[in-house]
């Protein structure tokens, strides 16, 4: 019996959560090798199931690619109303964002696939990804400019406060390390931190120390 790596669901959650552990497995073989550099024969290999078990869920490599990037986003846009919902400043709402974003990423074990393959994407994919990639990105651009008018911001370029912001949360999937001695919420506490000191009108002091204050590996 193919076990999916020991995903026993209840009946009528067995091909969802099926789904869901192929693309936690995908998304972390894509971030650590690529795209190229993973084959569906890897990917199934770590879940336990033939190459053939597979194509009941996906019609081929690319389009589990599509699938994981497509997770990606519908966690981004559940950051984004956990922000929206939480209130506060434009800094609060963009520093809550982040933060629960890159949670996500790390905690789920890999699940979220690192947003910088989208040149392996057929054309409607592509497009489709990029669509909603880019209204992520001005959604949190709307947030920067929220806070240079209630005083939480310095005044900048928001386009450029945001790709910055994204460009150093989405990299961390690269080389986080679960193993290591921080945890997920540590790391999306502290970049999110320095990310909020950039652009804050009132500057903390510090940033969040090692626990113990000797070098660690992340």
């Amino acid at each position: 019996m193919s076990m999916w790596k020991n995903v026993v669901p209840a009946a009528e959650q067995q091909r969802q959560s099926k789904r869901e552990a192929l693309l936690h497995e995908a998304a972390a073989a894509f971030n650590k090798q690529g795209f190229h550099g993973t084959s569906l024969n890897d990917i199934a290999k770590k879940l336990g199931v033939t190459k053939a078990a597979l194509y009941t869920y996906v019609p081929s490599k690319e389009d589990l690619l599509y699938f994981c990037h497509d997770w990606a986003m519908d966690g981004a846009f559940e950051s984004l109303e956990h922000a929206r919902g939480a209130g506060g400043t434009g800094l609060e709402k963009l520093r809550n964002t982040l933060q629960h974003y890159l949670e996500q990423m790390l905690m789920e074990g890999g699940a979220f696939v690192v947003l910088l393959e989208e040149n392996a994407l057929k054309p409607a994919h592509a497009k489709a990804i990029i669509k909603r990639r880019d209204e992520f990105e001005v959604a949190l651009r709307s947030f920067v400019t929220e806070g240079i008018a209630d005083g939480s911001i310095v005044p900048c370029n928001e386009k450029i406060a945001v790709f910055l912001a994204l460009g150093a949360l989405n990299w961390v999937r690269k080389w986080y390390s679960p193993e290591g001695a921080w945890s997920a919420q540590l790391i999306a506490e502290s970049l999110t931190q320095m990310i909020e000191r950039g652009l804050a009108t009132a500057q903390s002091t510090h940033l969040m120390p090692q626990s113990d204050g000797t070098p660690a590996s992340i």
